[in-house]
Formats: C-alpha cells, structure tokens, sequence
C-alpha cells in the first residue's frame, strides 16, 4: 500500500482519550480556582479602597519603623491550607488511571484476552473509567532499527512471542492490521500501518540495535524498545484518521527522521 502525501483524510489529532477525560477535569479545576482566587482578589482590591477624604483604618496598627502585630486567622489558614490539599490528593488520584490503561495486563486486563480468529475487538470508551475497554486484542510486530521502523501483522513465530503471548495458529486479515509505505513531507518514504478503528492491539516490540522509543501521536504513549528485550505497548484504535510514529529515544545521527506513518480505516 502507498499513499501520499499523509495529509491526505482525516488527521488524528494528537491525544488520547484518556488525556482529553484529565485534560477536562484539570480544565475545569483550573478555572474553578482561578475564578475563586482572582474574584477573591479584586473583591478586596475594590472594596477595602477608601475615599480621598474619608480616614484610613490601620486594623494591624502599622507604623513606619514598629515591626507590624500579628493578627492571625486560624480557621482561614486552615481552609486554605486543607482545600488546596484535599485537591491535589484528588487530581492525583485521577490521574493514576492512565497507568491502568497504559500498563494493563495481556491475560485478562482492560482488553480482555488475544481475539480467536474471525472475532472483533469491539472496544468503546468508557467514561466513567477514562479508558478503552476492548472485548480481546490483536497481537502485532514492532521493531526498530536505526533508522526505520518495521512492522509485522502476523508475528506467529513462537521465538518471538511465546513469553508474552502464545502463538494464535491464524493470521490476522489485512482489513485488520496491513502494512506498506507512504510519503511524509519532510521525512521521505516511510513505513505505514494500516489498522481499522474499534480494533486493539498488543503491540510487541523489540530492537536489533540500540535503544528506540515509538511515539504513537495518536494514542499519545510511547514506550522503550531495547535490543534483546520485548516490551509491549497497548493500541487501541477508536477513532479514524491518520498519525505518525516518531522515535523519542536518541539513537544516533538519524534519529530525528525516524519515522512511520499509522493509517486508521473503518
């Protein structure tokens, strides 16, 4: 397959849906303090301002060389001690719950088990848990190399996946997951997967050189890829359109060019 330029469709726009569900909340957040704080501000600013004739009031007794008294507020330095606290606590919960999706297992986690052949992964959005959640998964090929990336829909050899995942005994449709090239502006002929929306995949990775980094721009993860190691990255694919893979971990003179384009059909 060969499309050019990448341009061309929809363009996935970079992020997930789990940093949009955080990007909202921390939005909101913000703007709740903020309202808060300033209209706290200006209030005081407007109102405690006195008239050019009317006499100052000097509640803390300040005189020019007399160090000032305290006049301390224990339950507002309480409130806003505890508030602010009792928030960071929360937004720092929420925010675990991209670990989950990242980092779930391949053996009954978030996506369920490796799909049997014919089935679907059917995966959806939930909200209340800001993340996708996929009835099963499709295992795929990454390898990197300096300075290409290289993938592989049907990765049955056991060598290659047998401690992660065990040989599925079928190969994957190239509706499902097809690999090609395509022209990116600025990098040239580069590699391009093609995979279809509503559709995840497990994603098993490794290097024949150095270490490498895929930044899938439009999931928003990235995830090491060492020489004579397999790590894993989740991909689940929901929404049409079309990305980029980028290398985010220097590995030598090329490394800025490194680069695949992702193509997400229905």
């Amino acid at each position: 397959m060969t499309l050019c330029p990448l341009t061309t469709g929809v363009v996935i726009v970079v992020a997930s849906a789990l940093f949009w569900d955080l990007f909202d909340e921390y939005i909101l957040w913000s703007l709740l303090v903020g309202l808060l704080t300033f209209g706290w501000l200006f209030h005081h600013s407007f109102w405690y301002v006195s008239s050019e004739e009317e006499e100052y009031d000097n509640p803390d007794k300040i005189e020019v060389g007399v160090f000032p008294r305290h006049n301390d507020d224990m339950k507002l330095e309480v409130a806003w001690t505890l508030l602010p606290f009792i928030l960071i606590v929360y937004l720092t919960y929420i925010s675990w719950a991209p670990l989950d999706a990242v980092w779930t297992s391949a053996d009954g986690g978030l996506h369920g088990d490796e799909c049997e052949e014919g089935q679907s992964s059917n995966n959806y959005l939930d909200s209340s848990k800001g993340a996708v959640i996929s009835e099963c998964y499709h295992v795929i090929e990454i390898t990197g190399k300096q300075w290409v990336w290289s993938f592989n829909c049907n990765p049955n050899d056991d060598a290659w996946r047998g401690d992660i995942v065990p040989d599925r005994g079928y190969e994957l449709g190239t509706d499902i997951c097809d690999v090609g090239t395509i022209a990116i502006e600025g990098y040239g002929m580069q590699p391009l997967l093609s995979l279809k929306a509503g559709e995840t995949y497990l994603a098993v990775m490794q290097s024949e050189d150095v270490t490498h980094a895929p930044w899938v721009q439009v999931l928003g993860v990235k995830e090491d890829v060492l020489p004579s190691q397999k790590t894993t990255l989740w991909l689940p694919m929901n929404e049409v359109g079309e990305s980029m893979i980028l290398c985010t971990e220097y590995c030598g003179d090329a490394h800025s060019i490194m680069s695949a384009g992702v193509f997400v059909h229905n």
